[in-house]
């Protein structure tokens, strides 16, 4: 809806401000119109995203931060389970008066006359009035607003009525508006949006509106910002007309924006008693704040995200288990080991020694630890089943809720109080669906009452041929009266969800169980006083009144009243007022202590029968559960066995290849020190060697340096002494 975003909030000061004419009106309308697409924006955004999360397709911002991977879908699994719930029937539409009243033949005769007309069009129109049924209850769940109308139409030819029907029709929740309020009581308006071609605009408000008003693609999104797709757009442009029923004004009122007039004015063409052509929404979760809907996937959004985020998270783990591994690239020997057909063969290697050296596989490959992603699986897997646990608790979908047992050992007293109490959330529901029903035909038979001729009634509804169609045109008269009338639509909350046979046989078999007991106490008080047989039939019919399904046989009471009644003015005589009180008060006594005898035995019987039950079950479940606490604890004794044998084992073996290497490592690094030891005493040898040589070097040196120096002293010496003798 591109025109929300020139939307202000407090632009309209006061009526007045707007003039009568269709310029003025529109400018009013269209005031309206955008402030109630403003505040409805980020709900219809939110409903668009829980649509295509119940449908599975992934959002924008999914395909942006890469996060469309593998979802576990719960909420389309709730979704369905909730709508087979909630509906599996077409509804059955009971009018009661709306005061039982025994005598009022006219009215009960009216009653039946428009229940036959409703049920009539269900079932002339039942996949349409299913598909709206449908429709409805899946916008309620999904988006959280289910919408319906009722129109009114008229056959007319030659100026002769030929038929009349008033059909219900399917709203989508982003094709409503509504003005602010806090509750449905103060709704001052409310917008139908309707879809037209250019031809269809031109036929019902002329060529010039179907000139200027904007055509465009119908989206399957309700807001105009998404992007068009070729795969879900329509084919046709059209134009959106808004059709505005202002109950402040009491009319009705076509707009369409690019257009500045209004297209027409109608005068409150149904005249019903709360004007609206439609029922309160069936809203899910309102409060006193606004009256918006809060769609339940908000509720409980976290808890759907977290396990999509759990279940992607185990997707890729999945995917990441593998046997994979490195190994040494210089033994190619250990790739052929794993290709196929590989069997019970022996693989050649090129240098066995260098292979065991470096201890054999052990040393050349390492796999991948896959025990670590396993316990990683495993605790993801934990994770992921307390989300959805947490998420039944949230969503009221429990496993008690699906007809099933937490315990296979669970006694049948205990399963059934739980689903009872299990279930309330689902009967809530299911109430609010059947009331939004309920409120839908109450407007049809307003129309029907409003609008129908009295032909049509007659001919419709096959009364004429009826044993009560001397009644029929007085019922009828009362019918096209309906302040006076108020004949009462019910739609019963089990008739349109799934038949519960067990509790429709109970149902009859009270209400056979409740006529028998009567009629025995009866019989004796009418043999002996036959005057009395009318005032026990009416006493009947009181007291059989609060039995479901008992409208359908109160006309056969209504007879059997007056037949006897007939016959007790043919026996001549009136019955003593006085006796026949004293008798019914009597009578009805006994029936009261039969029934409260019978009700306190009937409960004891069924509460000891169901004590023995939940006895003979506790035993049972107490001693399977203490031999399975037996079993376990001796499969997790052996299960402790096995691991500590094997780790033992797998100990011992490290533990060998752990000294064998530190063996290994030992020698060499001994051999390597005797080799470093020798290389170092040669090498101190060496040098010793020189310094030993240099010194004898130096002394000899030294030597002959000193016995020249006494060569050359003798010499001098010598050569003196030779003087001093020349001299003497």
């Amino acid at each position: 809806m591109a025109i929300i975003e020139n939307a202000q909030g407090g632009n309209i000061e006061s009526r007045k401000d707007f003039d009568k004419d269709p310029k003025g009106q529109f400018e009013y309308y269209a005031e309206e119109l955008k402030a109630s697409m403003s505040m409805l924006d980020k709900w219809h955004k939110t409903a668009d995203k829980i649509n295509n999360k119940y449908t599975g397709k992934a959002t924008s911002e999914q395909g942006k931060a890469g996060t469309a991977g593998f979802k576990l879908n719960l909420f389309h699994s709730n979704i369905t389970t909730l709508e087979s719930m909630l509906y599996g029937n077409l509804p059955t539409i009971d009018v009661a008066r709306r005061h039982a009243d025994p005598s009022d033949d006219i009215a009960r005769v009216a009653g039946a006359t428009l229940e036959r007309l409703l049920n009539l069009d269900v079932q002339d129109n039942g996949a349409e009035v299913d598909s709206v049924f449908r429709a409805t209850l899946q916008d309620r769940l999904l988006a959280g607003l289910g919408c319906a109308r009722v129109r009114y139409d008229a056959d007319i030819q030659n100026d002769e009525l030929i038929d009349e029907s008033a059909p219900v029709e399917y709203y989508h929740w982003g094709d409503v508006l509504w003005s602010w309020a806090r509750s449905w009581s103060e709704v001052r308006w409310v917008a139908f949006r309707s879809y037209l071609t250019k031809d269809e605009i031109a036929e019902r408000f002329g060529t010039l509106p179907a000139e200027k008003i904007p055509l465009k693609q119908q989206k399957m999104t309700t807001s105009d910002d998404a992007k068009s797709d070729a795969e879900t757009d329509g084919a046709w442009k059209k134009g959106e007309i808004w059709e505005i029923w202002d109950k402040i004004e009491k009319k009705v009122v076509w707009v369409a924006f690019g257009y500045e007039k209004t297209l027409e004015e109608q005068a409150d063409p149904l005249r019903l008693s709360g004007f609206f052509p439609t029922p309160p929404f069936l809203l899910a979760n309102p409060t006193t704040q606004l009256y918006i809907p809060t769609p339940d996937y908000k509720l409980a959004e976290d808890l759907y995200n977290e396990i999509d985020k759990l279940q992607e998270r185990i997707s890729i783990i999945t995917e990441a288990m593998k046997v994979v591994g490195v190994y040494d690239a210089s033994n190619a020997e250990i790739q052929t080991m794993l290709n196929h057909g590989m069997d019970n063969k022996l693989i050649p290697v090129s240098n066995w020694a260098l292979f065991g050296e470096k201890q054999g596989l052990k040393g050349q490959i390492d796999w991948m630890p896959i025990g670590d992603i396993v316990a990683a699986l495993d605790k993801l897997r934990e994770l992921r089943s307390e989300a959805i646990s947490l998420l039944q608790q949230v969503t009221g979908m429990s496993d008690v809720m699906r007809g099933g047992l937490d315990s296979p050992y669970e006694a049948n007293g205990q399963s059934q109080l739980k689903a009872k109490f299990g279930s309330v959330r689902i009967q809530a529901l299911q109430d609010q669906f059947a009331r939004f029903a309920t409120d839908l035909f109450q407007l049809k038979a307003e129309i029907i009452a409003k609008h129908f001729s009295p032909e049509t009634i007659a001919r419709k509804s096959n009364m004429a041929y009826s044993q009560d169609r001397e009644l029929l045109p007085q019922a009828i008269q009362l019918i096209k009266n309906p302040q006076e009338s108020q004949l009462r639509v019910q739609i019963r909350p089990e008739s349109v969800a799934m038949v519960d046979y067990a509790q429709l046989k109970q149902e009859r078999t009270e209400y056979i169980n409740a006529l028998s007991t009567f009629m025995q106490s009866a019989a004796p008080l009418m043999d002996k006083d036959p005057n009395a047989k009318p005032f026990l039939l009416e006493l009947l019919q009181w007291g059989l009144a609060g039995f479901k399904g008992a409208s359908e046989i109160e006309g056969t009471i209504d007879r059997a009243i007056e037949a006897s009644q007939q016959e007790a003015k043919q026996g001549g005589g009136k019955p003593d007022p006085a006796q026949i009180a004293a008798q019914m008060a009597m009578q009805q006594e006994q029936l009261k202590q039969q029934g409260e005898s019978a009700k306190i035995q009937a409960k004891a019987q069924a509460d000891m029968k169901l004590r023995e039950q939940d006895h003979v079950m506790d035993l049972q479940l107490a001693q399977q559960s203490h031999q399975m606490k037996l079993e376990q604890i001796n499969a997790d004794m052996q299960r402790s066995i096995t691991e500590m044998r094997i780790k033992l084992q797998a100990d011992l073996l490290v533990e060998q290849a752990q000294t064998q290497s530190n063996i290994a490592s030992t020698q060499a690094t001994m051999e390597g020190e005797m080799q470093k030891d020798a290389f170092e005493a040669e090498i101190s040898m060496a040098t010793e060697s020189e310094k030993t040589f240099n010194k004898i070097a130096e002394i000899q040196a030294s030597a002959e340096a000193k016995i020249r120096e006494s060569r050359v002293a003798v010499k001098e010496q010598a050569a003196k002494t030779d003087g001093d003798d020349d001299d003497s």
